[in-house]
C-alpha cells in the first residue's frame, strides 16, 4: 500500500467515525427534544444535521475513485445538489416553525399565561446528551490533530467546520442544566439564539463546498484554448471543461486535434500543455484526449454526403 492510499484510508475512517458519532448525537437531540418538548434540543439538532451533511460531502470527496488523496477537486453530481436543496428546504421549514413556537411561548409568558414553557428535561436525557457532546468534541479535536499530518483537504475542511461551532454544543449543555433547575424561560430564549447560528453554519459549509458541488467553470475555456494552441502541433482545442478553485486545485479536461505529423508525439504535447497550465494557474490536474484527425476529403466520403467536393478550404489542411 502506497502512502497516498494509506492516508486516504485513515481520512475515510476518521470521517466515517465522525459521521456515526454525529448521527447518534442527532438522534439523541431530536428524540430527547421531542419527548421533553425542548426547543433548545430541537434547534441544536438542526445544527448537528448541518455538521452531518458536511461530513457526508467530505466522505464523498475522499471515497471518489478519481480523487485518491481526497484533496483534489470535489466534483459532485445531481444527487448531491438535490440533497443540498432538500436540506435547505427542511432547515428552512423546521427553523421557521421553531421560531414561531419560541416567540409564542415568550409572548405567553409576558401576558401571564399559565405554564407558558412546557419543557421538562429528563435527567437521563441530560446526562446522555452531555456524554455525546463530550465524545463528539473530543473526536473533532483528535481528527483535527490527525488532519495536520494527512494530505486530506476534505478532512481539514470538515474538522474546521465542526470545531468552529463546538462551543455551541458545550453552552447548550449548560443551558439544559439550567432548564433542569427550573429556569425554563431559557429554552425558547436560547432556541432563538441558536436558529440564526444554524443558518450561519449552513451558509459557511455551502460557501466552502458549493462552488465545487455545482461544478462551475474554474477557468474560461478561451484562456485554456489560447494556451493549448501555443504548443506546436495543436490544431484545435475543443470540449474544454474545468472545475474547482484556482489557487487550490483545478481539474481540467480538454480534447485536442493534432496535426498528422505530431500524432505520435501526443503524450509529450499533453505534458507541455499541463506544464503551461500549471505555470499560469497553479495546482491542477489535466486530462488530455486526442481526437482522430479528419481531413477535408474524409469528411465528404462519409455516407449521405454528396459525390462531389466543393472547393477545399485551403491546401488540404485539417479542418476538424
Amino acid at each position: 500500500m502506497n502512502e497516498g492510499e494509506y492516508q486516504r484510508r485513515i481520512s475515510y475512517r476518521l470521517l466515517l467515525t465522525t459521521l456515526w458519532a454525529t448521527l447518534l448525537l442527532l438522534a439523541v437531540q431530536a428524540i430527547g427534544g421531542w419527548a421533553n418538548q425542548s426547543l433548545t434540543l430541537l434547534a441544536e439538532s438542526l445544527h448537528t444535521l448541518v455538521d452531518g451533511f458536511s461530513t457526508v460531502l467530505s466522505l464523498v470527496a475522499v471515497t471518489s475513485p478519481q480523487r485518491q488523496m481526497g484533496r483534489e477537486v470535489w466534483g459532485h453530481g445531481r444527487a448531491e445538489v438535490a440533497g443540498t436543496l432538500v436540506l435547505c428546504a427542511f432547515l428552512g421549514f423546521t427553523g421557521v416553525s421553531l421560531l414561531f413556537i419560541a416567540l409564542g411561548q415568550l409572548f405567553s409568558a409576558l401576558t401571564g399565561a399559565e405554564n407558558p414553557f412546557p419543557v421538562a428535561i429528563d435527567p437521563r436525557v441530560l446526562r446522555f446528551t452531555a456524554a455525546m457532546v463530550i465524545l463528539n468534541v473530543a473526536l473533532g479535536i483528535y481528527a483535527s490533530y490527525q488532519a495536520r499530518g494527512l494530505s486530506s483537504q476534505a478532512l481539514k475542511l470538515n474538522t474546521k467546520h465542526f470545531l468552529a461551532d463546538a462551543w455551541l454544543s458545550i453552552v447548550m449543555v449548560g443551558v439544559l442544566l439550567a432548564i433542569w433547575q427550573n429556569q425554563r424561560w431559557l429554552d425558547p430564549a436560547f432556541a432563538l439564539v441558536l436558529l440564526p447560528l444554524v443558518a450561519r453554519s449552513l451558509w459557511r459549509a455551502l460557501n466552502e463546498q458549493l462552488p465545487m458541488l455545482l461544478r462551475p467553470t474554474a477557468i474560461a475555456p478561451e484562456a485554456i484554448s489560447h494556451l493549448a494552441t501555443q504548443v506546436e502541433g495543436v490544431t484545435r482545442c475543443t470540449r474544454i471543461r474545468s472545475r474547482g478553485m484556482v489557487g487550490r486545485q483545478v481539474w481540467i479536461e480538454i480534447h485536442l486535434v493534432l496535426h498528422p505529423e505530431f500524432v505520435e508525439s501526443a503524450e509529450a504535447i499533453g505534458e507541455q500543455i499541463d506544464a503551461l497550465l500549471r505555470q499560469r494557474y497553479g495546482p491542477l490536474r489535466t486530462q488530455v484526449w486526442v481526437e482522430p484527425t479528419r481531413t477535408y476529403q474524409d469528411a465528404f466520403s462519409e455516407p449521405g454526403m454528396p459525390d462531389y467536393l466543393p472547393p477545399s478550404p485551403g491546401n488540404g489542411e485539417d479542418w476538424a
